[in-house]
C-alpha cells in the first residue's frame, strides 16, 4: 500500500491504522519537515516530477492524501500550487496506475466541493458549488479522476468534513484554538462564530479511508466521511475552555472570503458502501486532542531542560579548563 502526504497528520493515523492491521505501508511526501510526526518517510519526492511506475508498480492500492489545502491560501497567485499539487499530481498518479496495472487509488476529496449548506444534510448527489479555489481544484480533481474511471481504473474520492486530532496541521482551528488556551497567539475567530461543521475525528477518517482499499466499491462514485456532530465555533471555543480550563483569547476578524457558513454530512452512502460511520464523538475527539497538545508542550519543556543543563555543563567544563 502506498500512502502519499506521509507527513500529514491524516497520512500519519492512516499508517496506524494499516500496521494495526498488519498491512505494509510504503510512504511518499515531497518534503519531510522536523516535526513530520511518528512515522519515517520511504520515498522523499515530488509527485509531479517523480517518476512514478517503479513506486506505483510495487503496490496493489494507493491512498493518495497529498496535495495543498487550505481556503485562504488558495487566492490569487496561491491557486497555482493547488492547480500544480492537487490536480497535475493527481494526473501524474492515475497515468501511473493505467500503465502499471494498480488495483486501487483512493483518493481524498473535500466538503469544500459542496460550499455552504444551508439546513440538513448534504449527500453526494448535489452538485458541488464550491466557495473558494481550493473547493474548485478538489471538484476538478474528482471530475478528473471520474475521467479515468471511465478508463477502468478503480478510484474512490472520499469527501472528508474538516478532520482534526493529534498532529492536526498548526494552521487548522482547533489547534489554533488549543495554542491559545496554553499561552500562544489568540485564536483568529473570523466573523460571528455561527460557522458550523461536522468535525471529524482523525482516527475515524483513517478507518474509513482504510475501509475504501478493500471493499467492492462503484469506481470514480464519491463517498462524504464526516463526523456525527454538527458544531459552531463560538460552541467549540465554549468545549475547549470547559476541558482546559482556561480561557481561549480572540482575536476577531472580519469574515473571510469562501468560508462556508455550514458543513453537514449525510454518511447514508458511507454506511451503505463502507459498513462506516463514526464513532468518536466531538468531546471525546478534543479530549484526546488536548492530551497530545500537554504531552508535546511536555516534550517540549523537557527538551529545554536538557538542552539548558547541557549548555551548563559545556560552561561549568570551560571554566574548570581555565582554571587548571
Amino acid at each position: 500500500m502506498l500512502v502519499t502526504g506521509a507527513s500529514g497528520f491524516i497520512a500519519q493515523a492512516v499508517v496506524d491504522r494499516l500496521q494495526r492491521e498488519d498491512r505494509e505501508a510504503i510512504t511518499l511526501d515531497r518534503s519531510v519537515p522536523a516535526d513530520s510526526g511518528r512515522h519515517a518517510v520511504d520515498h522523499v519526492a515530488d509527485l509531479v516530477d517523480v517518476d512514478l511506475d517503479p513506486i506505483v508498480g510495487s503496490v496493489d492500492a494507493v491512498i493518495h492524501l497529498a496535495g495543498t489545502p487550505g481556503v485562504q491560501s488558495s487566492w490569487a497567485d496561491g491557486f497555482d500550487l493547488h492547480v500544480r499539487n492537487n490536480l497535475v499530481a493527481t494526473q501524474r498518479l492515475c497515468e501511473s496506475a493505467l500503465r502499471t496495472e494498480c488495483q486501487r487509488i483512493v483518493i481524498a476529496s473535500s466538503s469544500s466541493v459542496y460550499g455552504s449548506v444551508a439546513r440538513g444534510l448534504v449527500d453526494e448527489d448535489r452538485a458541488p458549488t464550491p466557495l473558494s479555489p481550493y473547493g474548485a481544484s478538489k471538484a476538478a480533481t474528482e471530475h478528473l479522476v471520474g475521467a479515468y474511471a471511465a478508463r477502468g481504473l478503480s478510484v474512490i474520492p472520499l469527501r472528508y468534513f474538516t478532520v482534526y486530532g493529534p498532529w492536526q496541521r498548526p494552521d487548522m482551528a482547533i489547534h489554533r484554538m488549543f495554542r491559545a488556551a496554553l499561552g500562544g497567539p489568540a485564536f483568529p475567530l473570523r466573523g460571528d462564530g455561527l460557522q458550523a461543521r461536522s468535525f471529524t475525528a482523525v482516527d475515524d477518517v483513517a478507518a474509513a479511508t482504510v475501509t475504501a482499499t478493500r471493499r467492492n466499491l462503484p469506481t470514480g462514485l464519491p463517498i462524504n466521511i464526516g463526523g456525527s456532530d454538527v458544531t459552531s465555533l463560538n460552541e467549540l471555543l465554549q468545549r475547549i475552555e470547559v476541558l482546559t480550563g482556561r480561557p481561549v483569547p480572540i482575536e476577531q476578524l472580519p469574515a473571510a472570503p469562501g468560508d462556508p457558513a455550514r458543513t453537514a454530512a449525510n454518511l447514508s452512502r458511507a454506511a451503505s458502501l463502507l459498513g462506516w460511520s463514526p464513532s468518536i464523538t466531538i468531546d471525546d475527539g478534543l479530549a484526546g486532542q488536548w492530551e497530545w497538545h500537554r504531552a508535546m508542550l511536555r516534550r517540549q519543556a523537557d527538551t529545554a531542560q536538557v538542552a539548558a543543563s547541557d549548555s551548563a555543563d559545556v560552561v561549568k567544563s570551560g571554566a574548570a579548563s581555565s582554571v587548571a
